[in-house]
């Protein structure tokens, strides 16, 4: 797929843009993706937890409506005395662990602004453990779509080492919903 700004180079960045409930679709090769986010043409591209959390009054308004003071002001870390103040102004890196615990509202406010949900379904580290059932359903949808595609391009010997690794998934995942 070609670039959509330069129509020239293979497409490598792609982004999915949500507005007023449209969707927007960029395919941009590295150069364009590059100069979309220092010129700012493209928003969805530069994202900016510290400008986010810069807002913090406005999260902290909406959180507790009607408070003259905004409870991000008056809080302080009690093991950094860090402020919300302080962290705006250390581009959004906190001052210790027991930040993310006394500014947790406003950062998880912060964040469920800019992205869909809170668990991370992305690449883990090989051999690392996913018991998460969130995680397995995710890899399952994944080996169904393989499974699909192993079908449709006639690898059955394949296909069938997917369906076997499906169906141990499936296995796994109903112990663990089994469990709670």
């Amino acid at each position: 797929m070609l670039c959509d700004k330069c129509k020239k180079n293979e497409a490598t960045v792609h982004i999915k843009e949500f507005h007023n409930g449209k969707c927007k679709d960029f395919h941009l090769c590295n150069e364009c993706a590059s100069a979309g986010e220092t010129d700012q043409t493209l928003p969805g591209i530069g994202f900016n937890l510290a400008e986010v959390l810069f807002n913090v009054n406005k999260i902290a308004e909406k959180i507790n409506p009607g408070k003259s003071e905004s409870p991000a002001e008056t809080q302080v870390c009690p093991v950094c005395s860090w402020t919300a103040e302080k962290i705006r102004k250390n581009d959004g890196k906190v001052g210790c662990p027991a930040c993310y615990q006394t500014f947790d509202k406003l950062i998880k406010q912060a964040i469920s602004q800019v992205q869909r949900g809170s668990l991370h379904l992305g690449k883990r580290p090989r051999g690392a453990k996913g018991d998460s059932p969130a995680v397995k359903r995710s890899e399952l949808e994944s080996l169904k779509k393989e499974l699909q595609n192993l079908i449709a391009r006639e690898e059955y010997e394949a296909a069938a080492i997917c369906r076997d690794r499906i169906n141990l998934l499936k296995a796994e995942l109903d112990l663990l919903e089994a469990e709670k």
